[in-house]
């Protein structure tokens, strides 16, 4: 689901551009003339919403891959995607082996895609036919002619566009921050800034973090803190110095200077026994050194949503070496939530398929909108963290970004079977005269009632004035019988009731 595509081509039909409708970045809230937030799109993700659920279960999605086979190969551990005038544009990596001291080391360097339907990948040929659309490679200079990268390449790119969201400090419309050893410089974190995606210049102040860190660095403006924050592997733990696979939590106030490094997330006695079983480095007189919980935490791509955040966490798996995908989600980025069930959202891929090994590293800006349908772009391979091959071992190590889809805010539902359930909403102030259901009833029955704080029915607007929904869609509207009209109920505390059979609830809207 890719193909090669001239300069020419390229940049006749992709210029980057302004976002397409519906992306993440659609406004999910506002402030009103007194300044009171008025809440226009509800996901039950958050669960601060639900005040009470009966005989509903809260149910993760497990999206279904794009198709059987990767969107875009060869590609790397690490991405980011930002919708653009015509689709989405993708950076992502590429890996190689090449001399180093005597051996050989990893050398990533970094490619550009764009794609218009979020399927079909186009590779421009940015350069040479050899290079084809790499725009950042091993021992690379930068637009001003100073070294870019090092021998080890430019592990990771996480790519923010300052037409799409706040980026206060921004030197030019893109920048990203990437894991590098540049000459003359100590590795760690390196920022790096764009006009067109394309054509990098390092900043003068790398390295901005010293030290290694060895997941995706991926790091945002946080609108509500009026900060900078990155999520990265902590330098300071506890335990032995490799028991770092877990997440941390920088801030910045001006992206060059980080710290209030906290640690953020660990796994815990219900995910594996505080003793691992499983070594897989060894000191240089060959003795094993313990890295954790052989359940442990590789990566955390962190997207800022309504009211939270949306966390895809990359769970590993130490004894057989695979990993999955987890989501979390956070109310202040620091503390958080996992779902009940610890379930995956993107699971390994079964039998032989081509991820069968390792799903990892959700790329940063995900999910990410493209018409009703939300799309999530991973890291995959055929092999597990032990160099093992799963599956497909006719293709050798095999390495792509992968793609699953859902529609639009269904990442949580609460579901009903045959027994009919019930939620009810918090208290909050209706300044609308339209409701719409993200719901998928069309196997049985959705019906909504409107309450007062207290949680009775208003008149009107009861269960039994209700219309029943059976249907599927992501804004279903609410509808009463009678002459009952919800513009009346302007200015009112109310809450929502909501009966559901055979059917599942994801939120709400108003307008």
């Amino acid at each position: 689901m890719q193909r090669g595509m001239n300069r020419r081509e390229f940049i006749g039909s992709m210029a980057l551009g302004a976002a397409v409708s519906g992306s993440m970045r659609i406004a999910t809230a506002r402030t009103s003339p007194r300044g009171e937030r008025e809440m226009t799109d509800v996901d039950f993700i958050d669960g601060r919403w639900i005040a009470h659920s009966y005989f509903l279960e809260r149910t993760v999605a497990r999206p279904p891959r794009v198709s059987p086979e990767p969107v875009i190969v060869p590609a790397g551990a690490h991405g980011s995607v930002v919708p653009t005038a015509d689709g989405l544009a993708m950076w992502y990596s590429t890996v190689r082996w090449v001399p180093f001291k005597g051996g050989k080391t990893h050398q990533t360097w970094i490619h550009y895609a764009t794609s218009r339907d979020g399927i079909t990948f186009e590779l421009p040929e940015l350069g040479s036919p050899e290079e084809g659309n790499v725009i950042i490679a091993g021992n690379d200079t930068g637009a001003d002619g100073k070294p870019l990268t090092g021998v080890r390449g430019c592990s990771g790119i996480c790519v923010l566009d300052a037409e799409q969201q706040t980026v206060p400090h921004a030197r030019a419309r893109y920048t990203a921050m990437y894991r590098a050893w540049i000459p003359g410089k100590h590795g760690g974190l390196s920022l790096a800034c764009s006009n067109d995606g394309l054509h990098w210049t390092g900043y003068a102040e790398n390295t901005l973090r010293i030290g290694e860190s060895d997941t995706f660095n991926n790091f945002f403006y946080d609108e509500k803190n009026k900060q900078y924050v990155a999520y990265v592997r902590p330098l300071v733990h506890a335990g032995p110095s490799h028991v770092n696979r877990c997440m941390a939590r920088i801030e910045s106030d001006d992206m060059i200077h980080w710290g209030n490094e906290q640690l953020v997330l660990d796994t815990d006695d219900a995910d594996a026994s505080a003793v691992g079983t499983v070594n897989e480095a060894k000191h240089a007189d060959g003795t094993p050194y313990p890295r954790g919980r052989n359940k442990q935490y590789y990566g955390l791509t962190v997207t800022p949503y309504q009211d939270l955040y949306l966390g895809l966490a990359s769970f590993y798996d130490v004894e057989p070496g695979t990993m999955w995908i987890e989501l979390l989600h956070s109310y202040d980025g620091v503390t958080w939530r996992r779902e009940p069930k610890r379930e995956p959202l993107i699971d390994v891929g079964q039998g032989e398929a081509w991820d069968a090994g390792l799903a990892y590293y959700p790329a940063a800006g995900c999910p990410v909108a493209v018409g009703d349908e939300w799309f999530i772009y991973y890291a995959g391979t055929n092999f597990d963290h032990h160099s093992k091959n799963r599956s497909r071992k006719d293709l050798g190590q095999y390495r792509g970004m992968g793609a699953v889809r859902l529609p639009r805010g269904r990442l949580v539902g609460y579901t009903a079977g045959e027994a009919a359930g019930e939620l009810i909403t918090r208290s909050f102030k209706w300044t609308n005269s339209e409701l719409l259901l993200n719901t998928d009833a069309a196997g049985g029955s959705v019906e909504v009632a409107i309450c007062n704080a207290g949680g009775s029915p208003i008149k009107g607007f009861t269960r039994h004035d209700a219309e029943p929904i059976r249907s599927d869609g992501l804004r279903v509207p609410v509808s009463f019988r009678g002459s009952a009209a919800l513009a009346s109920l302007r200015g009112r505390d109310v809450r929502l009731r909501v009966h559901a059979e055979r059917a599942a609830v994801y939120g709400f809207s108003m307008s």
